[in-house]
């Protein structure tokens, strides 16, 4: 299930990134030391959606207002967010929550085509401090994305069967690597297109808990490309 939270216009500016604020914000709609923060999650939180770069400086502008999309599987969680919107209207820089709308999309068996409403990332580890990022430019990315969802999806449930599973990353104008900062952290992330070969329980449940690594803290993702108009 995708909620879709509406926030306001406001006159002032906010850093470029910002995905810490939206974190932040989220995590105080859930509560005081809920039991989702710095944990492992199962539910995607997008980048704050309707900002615009002010040329020539590391800021953002939100004069029309936007959107975070929020999606899970787990009704609970999302009962709990929806709760804590009502209580927490004051997003931060003069921006307020006005309401909420629910997304519904269709998954199909066989392909089912995504774009990143907001960029993936994916670390491969050499030791538990040392990693670097997958991205777009390395040789055999489609194949190291297909093998990483393929283990995240039975380490969550080993009975989904992925016996058909594949998936395809045109090379195309929308294909960009994207530096994000959150928190000093740098992460490299992958804007794209995605489809996704599968059953539509498969297909659903990625669609729910997002790609790739961190997808509660703004990263992977994801939406049907025939239901663009939602996310304008």
């Amino acid at each position: 299930m995708r909620i879709k939270i509406n926030l306001s216009p406001t006159d002032k500016t906010l850093p470029k990134h910002n995905q810490n604020i939206v974190n932040s914000y989220i995590h105080k709609c859930l509560g005081k030391d809920n039991i989702y923060h710095d944990s492992k999650n199962n539910y995607s939180v997008s980048s704050l959606k309707g900002v615009k770069l002010i040329e020539g400086t590391d800021e953002v502008s939100f004069t029309n207002g936007g959107y975070i999309v929020v999606t899970s599987q787990d009704m609970e969680f999302l009962n709990k967010l929806i709760m804590g919107l009502f209580s927490n209207t004051q997003f931060g820089y003069g921006i307020t929550y006005l309401g909420l709308d629910h997304i519904e999309e269709k998954f199909y068996n066989g392909w089912n085509h995504f774009y990143t409403l907001s960029p993936f990332i994916i670390k491969n580890y050499s030791s538990k401090t040392k990693y670097n990022f997958i991205t777009l430019d390395d040789d055999g990315f489609e194949g190291t994305v297909k093998s990483y969802l393929m283990n995240k999806l039975n380490k969550i449930d080993s009975s989904l069967d992925l016996t058909d599973f594949d998936i395809k990353i045109p090379n195309c104008n929308s294909r960009k690597v994207r530096k994000v900062i959150v928190k000093n952290v740098k992460n490299v992330a992958n804007a794209c297109h995605i489809s996704v070969h599968t059953n539509k329980k498969v297909a659903e449940l990625l669609y729910n808990i997002g790609i790739g690594q961190s997808t509660g803290s703004g990263f992977g993702t994801i939406y049907k490309t025939e239901n663009h108009r939602f996310y304008r």
